[in-house]
């Protein structure tokens, strides 16, 4: 028996991961303000410097940090809602 042959997902295993893709962008996208950009920024391959992201959001550096944990703990409350919805 080769052991050595990747994993392949299921279709369902496909289809669960797609909806919670979807979920998350869809809640990044009702955050508020400048949340959307923040995250959607933080998230960049390769991840931009907390400068590159003042500069391209027009924020202050030392901002984006407490504004980081702030649109986050929306998120995780938006997203806790849509699983007990």
């Amino acid at each position: 028996m080769c052991t050595n042959l990747p994993s392949v997902r299921s279709a369902e295993e496909e289809v669960f991961a797609e909806l919670r893709r979807r979920l998350v962008r869809e809640a990044v996208a009702a955050l508020p303000g400048r949340c959307p950009e923040l995250v959607t920024a933080l998230t960049d391959d390769p991840p931009p410097t907390y400068r590159e992201i003042a500069e391209r959001l027009g924020m202050p550096r030392g901002s984006i940090g407490p504004t980081r944990a702030r649109c986050l703990a929306c998120l995780r409350v938006l997203l806790h809602a849509e699983r007990y919805a």
